[in-house]
């Protein structure tokens, strides 16, 4: 079966351009470098490895005034369509974001190819709530019936969003959980080993306890003030003096490009923090993951994959993260991934899909692509970071010294430099003027 797919919102930097400035990179991975890994994820479970595709890169950024160019496109040389969705089943999307749907809704009429979906779903900060359906805004539903009127199954992230979706009318679901987890194909398992020390731990963001020694992965737009800096070497606010030791012993990472991601998470055997994505793809890179986000989209996604979840863990100090490790278990994960696997498989195959595995016309001269990559802690890096501190230091020397004047001119009444030279003052009947130290003293006129 030859494939020619075409991506809606990929979120996926697939050029040097993507990564340019810290705003396209952002635009690129619409705000969190988790959602490029769905797409990444179908593209190599489609094709054994990335290939170069037509897409539309953020739907939230995209001028709909100019999408004749591809409509035609999909109706005359595309296979299939994916429209990749993250969590935007909620009351209010992240970011400040909301779907475009009358419009994205337009687009897809003027299709004659069925859309798919892999990885949609529910996100209630409250907890599994049974009322949630009820709280939903009227046009999401509207946007969900119509998808659900244009796809044949739809992949959902677990059965709370199956739930949701039953019951404002949507039922040709299935729960997959994300593409993400299946990306290293049907034989994945993750095996414990030995921890003895901290340098063996990586955390998939930063935790609220201060940890200048543990590298932490930064994922978002949230995360601007490590982000900017490490990878487009901008040093724009006041520099906070707890990133020093972490910008200097290159603790920060971020990562446009997902196998650089996975290849650097491999030298680690413990990831830990409420990264979703984070935990997967640090799973895919062999590592034993746990997932700490407390969120539902969080719950029911581990709970259906069976990755290990503490939901609002906290601990008291970085020492704690090793006791965390010995208390888990992945045999769950590893029992299960076997069967989940093939239903993600069978998911592909309801929508008229091949495994890359099973499909003769995915050749072995198949031409792969790499993505681009960030280029962290370059030395301009470093020139930046040391002019900044330097002018930090000035600033606060300068504040120090206006705040010592202003001390001693309130505690001391002696003349300035100047009044000690030459000064005018009254005196009672008398105008007395001070020259070098010779006081003269002139009788005032009475004014009549």
């Amino acid at each position: 079966m030859k494939i020619v797919p075409f991506f809606i919102n990929s979120n996926i930097c697939m050029n040097q351009n993507d990564i340019s400035t810290y705003e396209k990179f952002m635009l690129s991975i619409a705000g969190n470098t988790g959602n490029s890994y769905i797409t990444y994820a179908l593209i190599k479970e489609l094709f054994g490895g990335l290939v170069d595709i037509h897409h539309i890169q953020n739907i939230y950024e995209y001028n709909f005034d100019n999408s004749e160019k591809d409509i035609d496109y999909i109706n005359n040389q595309a296979t299939h369509v994916f429209l990749i969705l993250q969590d935007q089943i909620r009351i209010q999307e992240s970011y400040g974001l909301k779907l475009p749907y009358r419009k994205i809704m337009d687009f897809i009429s003027k299709l004659n190819k069925p859309v798919i979906i892999a990885g949609l779903g529910a996100n209630s900060f409250n907890g599994f709530d049974p009322q949630f359906h009820k709280k939903l805004d009227p046009n999401l539903i509207d946007f969900l019936k119509f998808l659900s009127d244009h796809c044949i199954e739809i992949g959902i992230r677990g059965h709370y969003t199956e739930e949701i979706l039953h019951k404002v009318g949507v039922k040709n679901v299935r729960v997959i959980g994300c593409p993400s987890f299946f990306e290293m194909g049907s034989n994945r398992r993750i095996e414990k080993t030995l921890i003895q020390d901290l340098r063996s731990v990586i955390l998939t963001q930063r935790l609220p306890i201060h940890t200048p020694k543990i590298h932490k992965i930064m994922q978002d737009f949230q995360e601007e003030d490590v982000i900017k800096p490490i990878a487009f070497n901008r040093i724009e606010n006041s520099l906070s003096q707890h990133h020093l030791q972490s910008f200097y012993d290159q603790t920060y990472h971020i990562f446009s490009d997902i196998d650089s991601w996975k290849n650097f998470v491999k030298n680690y055997k413990f990831a830990l923090g409420n990264r979703v994505h984070g935990s997967i793809l640090s799973i895919n890179a062999g590592v034993p993951a746990l997932c700490m986000n407390v969120d539902s989209r969080a719950t029911e996604m581990c709970n259906f994959l069976k990755i290990p979840h503490m939901p609002g863990l906290k601990f008291e100090n970085e020492n704690e993260i090793l006791k965390i490790y010995e208390k888990l278990d992945f045999t769950a994960m590893n029992e299960h991934y076997p069967a989940l696997y093939n239903n993600f498989v069978d998911f592909l195959h309801k929508n008229n899909l091949q495994h890359s595995t099973e499909n003769k016309d995915v050749s072995n001269k198949q031409t792969y692509i790499k993505q681009p990559a960030l280029n962290l802690y370059s030395d301009l890096f470093y020139a930046n970071l040391d002019n900044k501190i330097k002018l930090n230091q000035l600033v606060q020397e300068i504040e120090n010294l206006k705040q010592q004047l202003g001390e001693r001119s309130l505690k001391s009444k002696k003349r300035s430099p100047l009044e000690k030279i030459f000064s005018v003052r009254n005196e009672e009947k008398n105008k007395v003027v001070c020259i070098c130290g010779i006081k003269i003293r002139f009788r005032r006129r009475k004014h009549v």
